[in-house]
């Protein structure tokens, strides 16, 4: 019996194996910067202050992961599903590191919204050029929608600061610096940030005044800029506290960072839609005052080892099984409310808002559920533990500042004790149905009924 002859090595044949001879390594090199772009992007929104370019970089984050993630799943096909291929050279992603390390917020703002995206078009179009339109036409499809979505930001790119685009095409070229995963070319974080960086020139509240709270009726341009405002920062908060839960454990897989991505990117347009009915009713929003309360309570803990596992459990537990859950018992009275009042606009907001708060819940539900199987926490236990940690923060600067001036603690104790200004006759009840939908347990509807913000439920509940 002959023996069997070796077959042709199918990378060996002319112009190689694929429709270009460099085609899987120019999809892991895209990969690779997508996915330290994100990164960098997760690590700065905290610190840019100005919210125009703040908002962008959040929604920058999920548009370079979902780019990234799908090159990675085009890369994995031509490996022929061997994950151990999935590598990339440390050097491509090289210039990003330093810009993290080394660059200030207006620096890093230009990078990430004009000279990477740039580079990116290039990448992809060069990668495009290349492409069989039949064999590669799932990549193809990836690849083109990258060039439309990257046309925008790439056409800003009037200037390269510090040379970086031109670092990054330097960079493609390296084919020594050693090859790591795909999944560590993110490299650990260089900060903390206990305090997010708010726009020039606007008053901060003294700690411990209550978030904006309709004294007068809703249907003043004050009341209402007040509201709206306040909603911004809490979107802002909820944005920029994921989007270092993302930057500060890069070691997540890519999944449970696209999972906090898209969230970031939804709280990015909730605060340009509170924005946007500040400036449709002709409000000025540069008068109204600015803070980070919900992400300064919620960044660290003392029962939390700082930058471990339980600390990044507890502020996902906070913003979105506590804060964000709330938001799905508070929403239907504030919908209402607003109908109530003829204020269609904010109302039409605050409906398409409340069907994100439940992927939002539902989210941070099955990601704490992970964490809590993988490092053995207790999601129940600790969710209590958080909140009152976070809420008990809330009391005691609440208790401070009406200590300070007992004239004013008198004038405000009496104006939140007296009845609704515009007589609004609804009250919030623990949405039991709606949470149920978003993945909460029987149990953890009635835990969030024993904290007392809504009216009981009926036992029978």
């Amino acid at each position: 019996m002959s023996e069997t002859a070796a077959a042709p090595v199918r990378g060996d044949r002319p112009g190689g194996r694929w429709s270009s001879p460099t085609l899987l390594d120019d999809v892991l090199r895209l990969a690779a910067v997508e996915r330290a772009a994100a990164h960098v992007a997760a690590g700065w929104v905290v610190k840019v202050g100005e919210l125009d370019p703040k908002l962008e970089l959040g929604a920058a984050v999920e548009a370079h992961l979902a780019r990234a993630v799908a090159l990675r799943n085009h890369a994995l096909a031509l490996l022929e599903r061997d994950d151990e291929g999935l590598t990339a050279r440390a050097g491509w992603v090289e210039p990003l590191r330093r810009l993290d390390s080394d660059g200030d917020a207006a620096t890093v703002t230009a990078a990430l919204t004009g000279a990477v995206p740039a580079f990116l078009a290039r990448g992809y179009a060069e990668l495009g050029a290349g492409l069989d339109p039949l064999y590669d036409a799932r990549l193809s499809s990836t690849v083109q929608e990258a060039v439309t979505a990257l046309a925008g930001p790439a056409a800003r790119a009037t200037a390269d600061p510090g040379g970086l685009a031109a670092a990054l095409a330097a960079a493609g070229a390296d084919d020594e610096s050693p090859r790591v995963a795909l999944d560590d070319v993110a490299w650990g974080p260089g900060d903390r940030v206990p305090f997010p960086a708010r726009p020039a020139g606007r008053s901060r509240p003294p700690a411990g005044t209550r978030g904006h709270f309709a004294w007068n009726s809703r249907l003043l341009d004050g009341e209402v800029a007040g509201e709206l405002n306040d909603n911004v920062m809490a979107e802002l908060c909820a944005m920029e506290l994921l989007s270092r839960c993302s930057y500060e454990h890069p070691d997540e897989a890519w999944s449970f960072h696209l999972s906090l991505a898209r969230h970031i990117s939804d709280e990015a347009r909730h605060a340009a839609m509170f924005r946007r009915l500040l400036v449709d009713r002709g409000l000025d929003e540069s008068t109204q005052v600015q803070h980070g309360a919900n992400y300064e309570w919620a960044y660290e803990f003392p029962e939390c080892e700082v930058g471990g596992k339980r600390e990044l459990m507890w502020r996902i537990l906070v913003m979105c099984t506590v804060l964000e859950a709330l938001a799905i018992d508070k929403l239907p009275v504030e919908i209402a409310t607003r109908d109530w009042l003829d204020q269609t606009d904010i109302a039409r907001a605050l409906d398409y808002i409340a069907t994100d708060e439940l992927f939002h819940t539902e989210n941070g539900l099955r990601l704490t559920r992970q964490l809590s199987e993988r490092y053995g926490f207790d999601p129940m236990l600790d969710r209590e533990r958080a909140h009152g940690r976070f809420f008990g923060r809330q009391r005691d600067e609440r208790l401070r500042y009406l200590a300070e001036d007992d004239e004013r603690a008198a004038y405000e104790i009496a104006q939140g004790e007296g009845p609704d200004p515009d007589g609004m006759p609804f009250r919030s009840r623990t949405e039991v149905e709606l949470r149920r939908r978003a993945g909460f347990t029987h149990d953890e509807c009635l835990q969030v009924d024993r904290w007392g913000y809504n009216v009981p439920l009926e036992p029978s509940a």
